[in-house]
Parts: structure tokens; sequence; C-alpha cells
């Protein structure tokens, strides 16, 4: 049976060799008005959205995440882990014509797995890219883009305990000595936490939603050609 490859609300026939997936983490705290699985939500939305405004494939979502030694919150797995469901994801996709494959993370700790890529491409002749779409841990731009999309729960009175570091040390990784210690960027965005606490801005997150999916459209546009 021959396929109808341009049917339907696409960019270019050449969308249906192009592949989405969704990289973040399942088990994280994220202070009181976010969900433990806020990055992979995000990170599903945003690539979902691409793949409908453009027609591209989406794969779905990998289940494990890593993430550096010193940061120590949430349950994460070995870089390896991430690699192996990766390669599984790959290799599938490969058999439905996918030729290239673009990874969204808004998680900051997988970005380890960068250096894996090239043994992924190597194996199996495909074209792989990632974007990181990563925010300050629970903080403004996260808990704003949570809101925007529906999975935050925000009120006042969440919103002041959210802000409580010593209770909530992963908001903004205030509490987080050792990250903190070990990663620059990591204490400098802590820094502006601490001076200007945790607040919901819906424009902001609206803004940055928008921005991050266009983002992702325009990669795509470049993978189409």
């Amino acid at each position: 049976m021959q396929l109808r490859l341009s049917s339907g609300n696409i960019l270019d026939e050449n969308v249906h060799k192009i592949g989405i997936i969704a990289l973040g983490s399942f088990l994280e705290n994220h202070g009181t008005v976010l969900p433990i699985d806020t990055d992979i939500k995000i990170a599903s939305y945003i690539a979902l959205m691409a793949s409908i405004l453009t027609g591209i494939k989406f794969l779905g979502v990998v289940i494990p995440s890593t993430e550096y030694d010193y940061v120590k919150h949430g349950i994460h797995n070995k870089p390896e882990d991430v690699y192996n469901y990766l390669r599984f994801l790959i290799k599938e996709g490969k058999k439905i014509g996918i030729e290239k494959f673009l990874i969204v993370n808004c998680h900051g700790g997988n970005v380890l797995i960068e250096k894996y890529l090239k043994n992924l491409e190597y194996e199996f002749d495909v074209k792989i890219e990632m974007i990181n779409i990563t925010f300050t841990h629970a903080s403004t731009e996260e808990v704003s883009v949570g809101y925007v999309i529906g999975i935050a729960k925000v009120n006042d009175e969440l919103l002041k305990e959210h802000n409580n570091f010593k209770k909530y040390p992963e908001v903004g990784m205030v509490g987080l000595t050792e990250a903190r210690k070990n990663n620059k960027i990591i204490d400098e965005e802590a820094r502006i936490v601490e001076r200007f606490g945790v607040k919901l801005d819906e424009k902001l997150g609206k803004k940055i939603l928008e921005d991050s999916i266009n983002k992702v459209v325009e990669k795509i546009k470049e993978l189409i050609r």
C-alpha cells in the first residue's frame, strides 16, 4: 500500500522522516506548587505542540533521567540508562522510516547524555539533535510555564510556603549546598532566587512557552531542508 505522505496539515512530505522525543525527569521535588514530574510534562507539551504544528512524528517520552552527582535531590538513573532507552526509541523509529531525531530536554542533568549521541548516530546512521530548554529549578520561570500548561497549583498560601527555602531546599536549588559549591551557574541562579523569591507571572510563562515551541519548530524546519 502506498502511503499518502502529503495528507494532513504538514510542512512538507519530509516531516515523516523526522521524529521528536521528550526528555525530562519523573521524580524530582519542585516545592509546593509544581508536581514531581514537572520537567517531563513541560518537555512533552513542547514536543507534542511542535509535532502538531509541523507534522513530524511524536515518538513519546524517555522514562529514565540522569543528574550530576553533586545535585542531591530527586531519583535519577545513570547516563547509560538514558542512552539505552534512547537507543530503543531510535532503533524502532528507524523501522518506520525516521532518519532524523530531535530530543527536547527540559531537565538540566540530562545534558550529560549529549556525549553519547554521536555513538547512536554512528550505530544507526541517523542524525540526532538535542535542544535544551531548562529553567532555574522550581523558580518563577518554571512555575509560570507550569501554570500556563495547567500543571501548577498556585495560590498565595502555597506560593508563600514554596518560598520557604529551608523547608523546600530544591526551590531554586537554594538549599543544595553541594550543588552550589560545585556549579557556578547553579549558585548564581540560587542567589537570584534568594534575593527576589519565586513569583507567578502568567505573561512571562506564555512568552517562554511560545518562544520554546517556536525554537523547536525552527529547528525542525532546518532538519527538513
